[in-house]
């Protein structure tokens, strides 16, 4: 059976969903980006060089950057607005289309997601997704973060699969890159010019939306 890996963040779950948070917080739901982007760099960093951190300790990390840069004083309110509405982002427009479509034809469908498996639970229920999945995993299982490639390998090991039988789709080339050292085929599904390829870790496939790699992916698998 064809199992596909899900990453939640950005690629199942719209972070637009946090801009009216950051516009009351810094004034500019542009501030959402930036905090986006540090929390991604923290999480590198403590891949790279130890020790590991919960992806949220990396988020909460880069709320505290965000608010140093533009001289504004975080309150707990203000962290706890931020947690709250991670909790309730919307799903993209393309995500439950495309899920059900591969669920239909009899695929294995996985959320793998770095920050803890108990707020993806949360996040996909409040999301109308969680139903679509098989099981949801966390990269913190492995005791690090995605890309490192034991966070891919954990996963194989307790969906008792080889790497290659695995799909990682995501709009992240970083994923993609990480998921391909560890083995997996990928799909990198690119919604706007900044989602695209690394020349360093081409995908599998790629497509401007879920349907369109899901499409792809049923097609190479059917042979």
């Amino acid at each position: 059976m064809t199992c596909c890996l899900f990453d939640v963040n950005e690629t199942l779950l719209d972070l637009s969903g946090l801009d009216a948070v950051f516009l009351q917080i810094f004034g500019s739901s542009t501030a959402r980006h930036a905090w986006f982007a540090q929390t991604l760099q923290n999480a590198l960093v403590s891949v790279i060089t130890g020790p590991y951190i919960p992806f949220e300790e990396a988020g909460q990390a880069a709320l505290t950057m965000q608010a140093q840069r533009e001289n504004i004083q975080l309150s707990e309110a203000d962290r706890h607005s931020v947690k709250s509405a991670l909790r309730m982002l919307p799903a993209h427009a393309d995500a439950l289309p495309a899920l059900k479509r591969l669920r239909q034809s009899g695929v294995r469908l996985v959320a793998l997601t770095n920050n803890a498996r108990e707020l993806a639970e949360l996040q996909l229920t409040a999301a109308g997704l969680r139903d679509q999945f098989d099981e949801v995993l966390s990269a913190e299982a492995a005791h690090t973060l995605k890309p490192a490639a034991p966070a891919y390998l954990q996963t194989a090991k307790t969906l008792a699969l080889p790497p290659d039988q695995l799909w990682l789709i995501a709009v992240h080339a970083w994923d993609i890159a990480g998921a391909q050292r560890a083995g997996l085929r990928t799909a990198l599904v690119m919604r706007d010019r900044l989602q695209v390829p690394s020349p360093l870790a081409p995908p599998t496939v790629q497509g401007a939306d879920l349907t369109a790699v899901a499409e792809q992916i049923l097609t190479i698998e059917k042979g």
